[in-house]
């Protein structure tokens, strides 16, 4: 994988930035120097972390084997951040595909403009003990792509309540499961934590490049071995919906099952009843 380091002047200090792609050979070396590459993604980290934390040295380095991708350093206010993605995709030229981990994902949602088209939001901060941090999510446009990158025992990410929000968005949303990681994608043993890592940025680069509306839910686990599901069509159906969260011809059809069903449940029971008499 090929770093490269530089700042974009900004007040009242510079943004670090790391732009991650692969590995370029000597004989390109010069040329990179005099040639802007334009990144696939523009991505940041969480409140408390930065460009060398694990969740995004592993999602970059596996991105980046696919495709280019810029990170920059922010603070922990989350007004400053969403200015700074401004300046970087001003910098870049580029507001196509943004995305950050935890408040950073929450920035790179506040941040889109007109010009964006996919949203990779890691460890999204869905609620607290006090608040629900849907209405941004479900404010975005529908002609946006939205991938969700999530462990399923992310305890600020729970899997039914962002169920409930993905079925309130106007956009087309994938969710991608990584199976025993906590918010800051760390998992058991450590070793699983460096690899899933890297596999979830090249499922997100691959994900960028061509993705099936049919086959929205994937899950990523580690048994000796990273473990890939594929995308396959949405599981959601072993998650309780609220009904009232669906869209009306959604209400309709849900309560109709659940009539047929209960009609079939108690015919059954009726018919049951008769061949005992019978007996």
């Amino acid at each position: 994988m090929g770093l490269q380091a530089f700042e974009i002047a900004s007040t009242p200090k510079a943004i670090n930035c790391i732009l991650s792609s692969k590995e370029i050979p000597d004989d390109d070396a010069t040329e990179l120097q005099n040639t802007r590459r334009i990144p696939s993604l523009i991505f940041t980290h969480g409140a408390g972390g930065t460009l060398s934390s694990d969740g995004i040295a592993n999602f970059t380095s596996g991105f980046a084997t696919e495709l280019s991708v810029v990170c920059f350093k922010g603070n922990m206010n989350l007004t400053s951040r969403v200015k700074m993605f401004s300046e970087v995709m001003l910098n870049q030229n580029f507001a196509t595909c943004l995305g950050g981990r935890s408040m950073g994902a929450r920035a790179a949602v506040m941040a889109a403009t007109p010009d964006t088209q996919q949203l990779i939001l890691a460890s999204y901060p869905l609620h607290t003990e006090k608040e629900t941090r849907d209405q941004i999510l479900v404010d975005i446009e529908p002609g946006v792509d939205v991938l969700f990158v999530i462990g399923d025992k992310d305890s600020m990410c729970q899997m039914s309540r962002l169920q409930t929000v993905r079925n309130k968005m106007k956009c087309k949303t994938w969710l991608l499961v990584v199976q025993g990681a906590d918010h800051g994608m760390n998992m058991s043993p450590k070793s699983a934590t460096a690899a899933i890592g890297r596999k979830t940025g090249v499922i997100a680069a691959e994900w960028i490049m061509a993705r099936d509306n049919s086959k929205r839910e994937g899950r990523l686990g580690w048994d000796q071995d990273v473990e890939w599901s594929e995308w396959t069509r949405e599981q959601s159906d072993n998650i309780p919906k609220d009904p009232e969260t669906l869209p009306p011809k959604q209400q309709e059809n849900l309560s109709k099952k659940r009539k047929s069903t209960s009609k079939k449940d108690g015919d059954e029971k009726g018919s049951r009843t008769k061949r005992r008499k019978k007996v």
